[in-house]
């Protein structure tokens, strides 16, 4: 139970039969069953960790529900309904979902889909609460997106009862050109070079232009759709949103992640969570991911089971960068963020870290660097659906020739 004092501090309480199960799963590494109350030094960032990373947005949600748009129990309690991983915050009346629960959902138009599109943009821009806010989900991250289920005949829905939403829309804004292209080129790169990723797509809805991301924490099973938990890092150590660049907020590095990795209660996901983080952090590093900071790395949970999610917002600046600029890491490699000044060396170090042997990962930084211009041209390549706009092949060349210049690139 989730309660909140009238002085403000939130706490979590467990039921004591869920505690008992051998298959329970904890809220949050920072919440573990061995305990049967939280308090607000741990349950409040990871509230806050559910709600987007934008006042602009927490002002409209606010406004929409006549709540303080600083009060992540006040804001959940309108739109938790729908949350990360397998939570649903609901008002003591309502019951939580369960496998009986009813599923169903409203089927709504592309021309409503660009409505809410249009409205979300605005309510992270302006802070203006548009429309009547259908859907209640809450998603994290500081761009505008939207939450939906699709329906087996592709018609996008909301989901009424217990229904989950099944995709994240994210359209284009902000000053970088076809952001969208991009991140999928991204992904695809490093897929190619084995990490695992989230299954995305480009899509145009309206005006925009839109990533479509498949939610890796929901699962159909028999056919009904279920929730499968995860938190994100800043979550799993207690930080929250405001802290999570390293290097300007003082936020989580390797360091801390790779404790927090190394406290995992089963030995198999120490080696498999760390050895795939590992991998994920190189790539992130030598492609120029600048914005890879802790919460966009997650976390499965299921029972005393924990591995890295697959990896989500990859964004090579590469397509943006003219060559001069200093390109900086999200996290520091041996106290060094500049990619100029971050050695291979450091980086097969940091392997040890996260119980890496040298010699593997060795293999890991070599592998990424040598393979990085080809895992990109291979990306480019499985995307030649998305190719006929101009905007888009120009943002492809860019990205490709960047790559090639990046200070930790090794051209066969």
């Amino acid at each position: 139970m989730l309660t909140q004092s009238a002085a403000g501090n939130v706490s979590f309480t467990y039921d004591a039969d869920y505690r008992d199960r051998h298959d329970a799963t904890p809220l949050s590494l920072a919440m573990p069953l061995s305990a049967s109350t939280h308090r607000k030094r741990v349950v409040l960032p990871w509230l806050q960790g559910l709600l987007p990373d934008n006042d602009e947005a927490l002002r409209a949600i606010g406004r929409r529900f006549g709540a303080a748009p600083g009060n992540p129990f006040a804001l959940l309690e309108h739109i938790g309904a729908d949350a990360a991983g397998a939570v649903q915050i609901l008002p003591p009346a309502e019951l939580a979902s369960d496998a009986r629960a009813e599923q169903s959902a409203r089927p709504v138009t592309e021309a409503e889909v660009a409505r809410m599109l249009d409205q979300v943009v605005t309510e992270y821009t302006d802070g203006v609460a548009v429309g009547d806010g259908a859907g209640r989900f809450s998603i994290a991250g500081a761009q505008p997106k939207i939450a939906l289920f699709r329906m087996p005949d592709g018609r996008w829905a909301v989901p009424e009862g217990s229904q989950p939403t099944t995709h994240i829309l994210k359209p284009v804004v902000g000053t970088f050109r076809r952001i969208d292209v991009v991140e999928q080129l991204t992904l695809r790169a490093a897929a190619h070079l084995g990490c695992d990723v989230a299954t995305a797509r480009l899509g145009r809805i309206g005006d925009w232009n839109v990533l479509i991301s498949e939610r890796y924490d929901r699962q159909r099973t028999d056919g009904r759709w279920h929730r499968l938990h995860q938190e994100d890092m800043c979550q799993a150590l207690s930080v929250p949103p405001s802290k999570k660049y390293q290097q300007r907020d003082g936020g989580p590095g390797v360091a801390s992640i790779a404790q927090l990795i190394g406290s995992l209660p089963l030995v198999a996901d120490r080696e498999a969570t760390g050895a795939a983080f590992f991998r994920a952090f190189v790539f992130n590093v030598v492609a120029g991911c600048t914005d890879a900071h802790a919460k966009n790395y997650s976390l499965t949970l299921r029972g005393r089971s924990v591995r890295l999610a697959p990896l989500y917002d990859l964004l090579t600046y590469a397509a943006y960068w003219d060559g001069s600029a200093i390109i900086s890491s999200a996290m520091s490699v041996e106290g060094e963020y500049a990619l100029d000044r971050i050695s291979v060396a450091g980086l097969v170090r940091t392997g040890s870290r996260f119980g890496v042997p040298p010699n593997d990962a060795s293999s890991v930084v070599d592998e990424i660097r040598s393979g990085l211009v080809e895992a990109f041209e291979a990306a480019r390549a499985s995307m030649a659906d998305f190719t006929l706009a101009p905007d888009a092949v120009a943002v492809m060349d860019a990205a490709l020739a960047g790559v090639r210049r990046l200070p930790l690139v090794r051209v066969r």
